[in-house]
């Protein structure tokens, strides 16, 4: 009887500890984690320095096109060239243009295409602006403010001919930007270019 006590009890016991990490893996699995996959709030640049959010792998972009709204599937890349990610829509590809410096052009004319720098946390945006606006007087003395919705930062623009440039300084204090673009009259990508920019987000 004595043994079948003991035997019982040793079963009892492990049993409990059974349950006991089950009960424990169970809670863990229960709890809501603080990096879970979050809906994209749309480009928020608030957000651009956020390096711990896990991003959905797509979503949609709206943006303007000569006029035309139109909204397509953008997919989320990273650039192995500096530290940042961002949705790309599906006509468009993210590549290394030299250290320091990323592109996304359209896949069909690669002369339409958005350049990206990162810059210093520590930067001065009087600098910067003063440099941005020196080299668009290399090409047009006539510099203007683009029409476009840009959120905490500054823009500058010139024609020639056919060609627009236009210059984007994204002022996030966790993820400074600059932008240039470059794009024509009648292919206007500025908005769609300006849209996946304001999903950058550093790290």
């Amino acid at each position: 009887m004595t043994c079948w006590t003991r035997y019982i009890g040793c079963v009892t016991f492990a049993a409990f500890l059974l349950t006991g990490c089950g009960t424990a893996t169970d809670e863990n699995a229960d709890e809501p984690q603080e990096d879970s996959i979050k809906e994209e709030n749309g480009g928020n640049t608030s957000q651009r320095g956020n390096s711990n959010k896990i991003r959905l792998m797509e979503q949609n972009l709206q943006y303007t096109m000569n006029g035309d709204a139109k909204e397509k599937t953008a997919f989320l890349k990273k650039s192995d060239n500096q530290p940042f990610s961002l949705y790309v829509l599906q006509q468009f590809r993210l590549s290394a243009e030299e250290p320091g410096k990323d592109i996304v052009f359209l896949i069909e004319d690669d002369s339409i295409y958005m350049r990206i720098e990162l810059l210093k946390a520590d930067v001065s945006w009087v600098e910067v602006e003063e440099n941005v606006q020196d080299q668009l007087k290399s090409i047009s003395e006539t510099i203007r403010d683009p029409s476009l919705d840009i959120e905490s930062g500054t823009g500058f623009e010139v024609e020639s001919g056919d060609d627009v440039i236009t210059s984007i300084l994204l002022k996030d204090e966790k993820a400074p930007v600059r932008l240039t673009m470059f794009t024509k009259k009648d292919k206007d990508y500025r908005d769609a270019f300006l849209e996946m920019a304001k999903t950058l987000m550093k790290g």
